[in-house]
């Protein structure tokens, strides 16, 4: 992985070609217009030494041919500029959307490919800021090279040969006044670079605070918490303003510094051309080029510089992009990963322990499911079953001992072929602003039109229960996170997202926690006569919801302290029994 010391322009130039590539024709097209556009725009100020020097010599009755053609090529040296600039600007604009979309889409992609580890790490808006920053900073970086670099570099180029065609002493004091100045420049820049790279970082924690303040709009009305995210937002304010401070003072004293430097050295150079005139050393003509391409060297030489800062920024953002695609995909990772064992007889976890930060979570933890068994977990909070059940998920993959299909490991199985064949409904259900059904379909894209398993799921789930009053019914927008439905209506759409799915292995951790007892009571009987055709796991923090399982395991610490049926735990009278007993009260 590049890091932002190691990532180089050669390195961000292989990223930029990386995405331009699909669309090289373009690419070309734009290069090619801009090169033409600015070898021509070199030529009016040219054009106007060559009339100037004519004229000064000029006496009535002198052949003005060479005035005819100077002023027809001046012509068709405009018609070429803005010709050429028209299609390089077009295809630019064009070209670099369509890679910032093709950025945003690929990072947006290997984001969701990476392991669930890193995403616990990361702020959401940060992430977010990291994609949308980097994505448009390539776009930027293109654009730098296509419409300033080209146009500058031919400038300096061109106006530096033309002078010293014109005039080796000049051209020589041109050079040194280049290399100076941007050695002014680039002294400042990397100055007022360093603060903008903290300012975007800063800026991406602020993006981060941002999103979760909204995302929990609910929480912070509710809990007062509104001043303890406004003094965080503050303290973040504060840093940006003073890196951002400090990033003006570096950039507004280069450029006075830089400035006051060009008036004096112009200056300068025109006293000695002028008195160079006076001398019959040189020509008015002389004095009218250097100007003309004085003024248009230091705008390409200022304009570098700008353009440099720019083009550093956009790398570091790029640089953080890439970062996040150079991470790499393990669990998602389909190479060498086998298919699902569609017509599997049992599940085996023999001897699973897994730590979170070296704390253990699960402590050697054995037991087989055969297929069509519903089984019920149960337990305290923090006893490891929502752990069990991230495993289970492919969620992590760091766990000791193993877990099998008929011996073929999970960590073997191709991911995306196993969530072809399991359902889960978690304890807080995820919804998309985004219609009922899409919310219910969107898992089972190939049975989206099938409106007969549409109803099951709806009808299992008791969805339909809430469906009157949904003014537009399957078609109603829930909004964002489904801020339309209440607690227990969103957990019903989750289970019914999940029977939509039509599963052979169906995982439920806690996916009535939010229902009232009696709308459980009611899913309770449904599910029970859907659990007739798949292979059931179920985490209960009710212990009724799981009375009528084949098995109950009582995990605690870690480990599994009881296994049985409920009849036989009851008549156990141990920690099954304490558990049920408590919740009787």
């Amino acid at each position: 992985m590049d890091t932002a010391e190691n990532y180089s322009t050669r390195n961000l130039i292989a990223d930029i070609w990386h995405y331009v590539k699909p669309y090289k024709g373009r690419f070309w097209l734009a290069l090619i217009a801009e090169i033409i556009s600015d070898v021509a725009y070199l030529y009016p100020p040219y054009a106007l030494a060559v009339i100037i020097d004519f004229f000064s010599k000029y006496t009535p009755g002198m052949d003005l041919e060479t005035i005819y053609l100077t002023f027809t090529l001046s012509a068709i040296a405009l018609i070429v500029i803005y010709a050429s600039a028209y299609v390089t600007g077009k295809t630019t604009a064009e070209l670099g959307e369509k890679i910032e979309l093709d950025a945003q889409n690929k990072t947006l992609q290997h984001a969701i490919s990476l392991d669930i580890a890193w995403h616990e790490k990361e702020s959401t808006g940060n992430k977010y800021k990291r994609i949308e920053r980097g994505a448009r900073s390539l776009n930027q970086a293109l654009q730098i090279f296509l419409n300033d670099f080209i146009d500058i570099t031919i400038a300096i180029i061109g106006t530096v040969i033309i002078i010293f065609n014109a005039n080796v002493i000049i051209g020589s004091i041109l050079i040194v006044f280049l290399g100076t100045y941007w050695m002014i420049k680039r002294f400042f820049r990397k100055k007022a670079v360093f603060f903008t790279n903290i300012t975007n970082k800063k800026e991406e924690e602020r993006s981060g605070i941002f999103f979760e303040a909204i995302n929990n709009v609910r929480s912070i009305k509710t809990m007062s918490m509104g001043e303890t995210i406004l003094r965080k937002l503050s303290k973040n304010a504060a840093d940006i303003f003073k890196n951002i401070i400090n990033r003006i003072f570096w950039n507004k004293t280069g450029q006075q510094i830089s400035s006051f430097y060009t008036q004096i050295f112009q200056l300068c150079t025109i006293i000695f051309i002028v008195y160079g005139i006076v001398e019959g050393n040189y020509t008015i003509g002389l004095l009218v080029l250097f100007t003309g391409y004085f003024n248009r060297a230091y705008n390409s030489m200022h304009g570098l510089a700008e353009v440099s800062e720019r083009f550093v920024i956009a790398k570091n953002s790029v640089q953080r992009m890439q970062d996040m695609l150079a991470i790499p995909v393990t669990i998602d990772d389909e190479t060498g990963k086998v298919p699902f064992p569609q017509d599997w007889q049992e599940i085996s976890l023999k001897n699973i322990s897994f730590s979170y930060n070296n704390k253990p979570v699960l402590r050697n933890i054995s037991f087989t499911v055969k297929r069509g068994e519903k089984i019920g977990v149960v337990g305290l909070s923090g006893a490891g079953k929502s752990t069990l059940f991230k495993l289970l998920l492919k969620e992590h993959e760091s766990y000791k001992g193993t877990i099998a299909f008929d011996g073929v490991p999970l960590t073997g199985i191709s991911k995306k072929d196993y969530f072809n064949y399991v359902a889960v409904v978690l304890q807080e259900t995820e919804l998309f602003n985004a219609s009922l059904k899409d919310n219910v379909t969107i898992t089972n894209q190939k049975q989206e039109k099938n409106k007969a398993l549409l109803d099951k799921a709806l009808a299992t789930s008791h969805v339909k229960d809430f469906m009157p009053k949904l003014p537009k019914g399957t078609n109603t927008i829930i909004g964002e996170k489904g801020v339309k439905l209440s607690g227990g209506e969103k957990q019903r759409v989750g289970i019914a997202r999940a029977i939509f799915k039509d599963p052979q292995i169906f995982l439920l951790d806690e996916a009535t926690s939010h229902l009232d007892i009696e709308s459980e009571e009611k899913i309770q009987d449904s599910l029970h006569a859907f659990f007739g055709g798949v292979t059931a796991i179920v985490i209960a923090h009710r212990l009724t919801t799981i009375k009528e399982m084949d098995r109950i395991l009582v995990i605690e610490d870690g480990k599994i302290l009881e296994s049985g049926t409920f009849t036989e735990l009851h008549a156990a009278q141990g920690r099954f029994y304490e558990l049920w007993e408590k919740q009787k009260l």
